[in-house]
């Protein structure tokens, strides 16, 4: 179908726009080991150079939690303990908006019951309805939510709503490996080959898209059997995609449109696009405002008339960027 495959298409970010502000929240869990204390402080401090670097969120938009041992690292704002996490997510809530995007970002060990699933924090864990109480009392447009943890599949259904965008490292709560996917997220976050559409931007699918791909390549070439399967969840309806199947289904489109980095701003005499004007890069912007206003829309709309004006705006959206590109493929 033309708009499931034009869906990997979609640009990442409202050029010309006027965007609200970009909050993050990254949470590191307990190491029990000193190994792992060593390996999850290395996400973080990848995770926050990114985002307070290349990826342009400004530094006090950016608070990162992690376990005792890591609590002295100067990017450090405190301990990830869930009275620490509940205070900073309602700080958030009482300053975000609905034009604001919030990113949460998990990183650790994982564990699963068989109903509930939670990251291991220091003391009383949090599980997937604790956080999505959390998510709900925040009044963001936009959330995306990652958790790279083991045991982290069950988080797509908890947390899946309007306007949200879920990621997990495994397809389900009992995948408990330790898990890969983690570090090549984290390597998606700077490096330029995961802007698989080279137009200067980093969304949150294309950020999935290389860090899955990845992992499944580090199972393959290891000669290893896969024991995680990462998922994205973001039309509201909590079952998940993996990457193999994202152009067969409807997730992955919000996250098309979510940006982790913003295009390359124009240079002087000319642009990073062939074929952009500053007419054209507006349209764009247009049209990748009405597919997220749409997609927020989907369910008080009937089926048949959200996809028909969905495939309509990508349709032409895609035409625009053959436009932009020019010559330059």
């Amino acid at each position: 179908m033309l708009l499931l495959a034009l869906a990997g298409l979609c640009p990442v970010e409202e050029v010309g726009a006027q965007p609200g502000a970009r909050y993050a929240v990254l949470i590191g869990g307990l190491g029990g080991s000193a190994e792992h204390t060593e390996t999850f402080k290395g996400y973080l401090a990848a995770a926050h150079a990114a985002l307070t670097g290349p990826l342009g969120f400004p530094e006090d938009h950016v608070v990162t939690l992690a376990e005792p041992a890591a609590a002295d690292l100067p990017f450090v704002d405190g301990v990830s303990q869930a009275e620490e996490i509940r205070a900073r997510f309602a700080a958030l809530a009482a300053t975000v908006t609905p034009d604001d995007h919030v990113y949460v970002f998990l990183f650790g060990h994982g564990s699963f019951d068989g109903t509930r699933a939670r990251l291991n924090i220091p003391r009383r864990d949090l599980d997937d309805a604790d956080y999505a109480a959390l998510l709900r009392a925040l009044p963001a447009g936009r959330l995306v939510f990652v958790n790279t943890a083991p045991a982290s599949g069950p988080f797509t259904h908890t947390l899946a709503g309007p306007g949200r965008i879920i990621v997990t490292a495994t397809r389900t709560g009992t995948q408990r490996n330790e898990t890969r996917f983690p570090a090549f997220f984290v390597e998606a976050l700077t490096d330029p080959a995961a802007d698989l559409d080279r137009d200067g931007s980093l969304s949150v699918r294309e950020a999935f898209v290389y860090a899955a791909e990845r992992t499944a390549r580090w199972y393959e070439e290891g000669g290893h059997l896969a024991t995680e399967h990462a998922l994205l969840e973001d039309d509201g309806d909590g079952e998940g995609t993996r990457v193999e199947d994202l152009d067969a289904g409807p997730d992955g489109r919000l996250a098309a449109v979510t940006y982790l980095r913003r295009p390359a701003p124009l240079a002087a005499g000319g642009t990073t696009l062939p074929g952009a004007t500053p007419e054209r890069l507006r349209t764009k912007a247009d049209l990748e405002r009405a597919i997220a206003d749409l997609i927020r829309e989907k369910a008080s709309l009937p089926e048949a008339a959200y996809y028909a004006r969905l495939e309509s705006l990508f349709v032409r959206l895609a035409r625009l960027n053959d436009v932009l590109e020019g010559e330059r493929n």
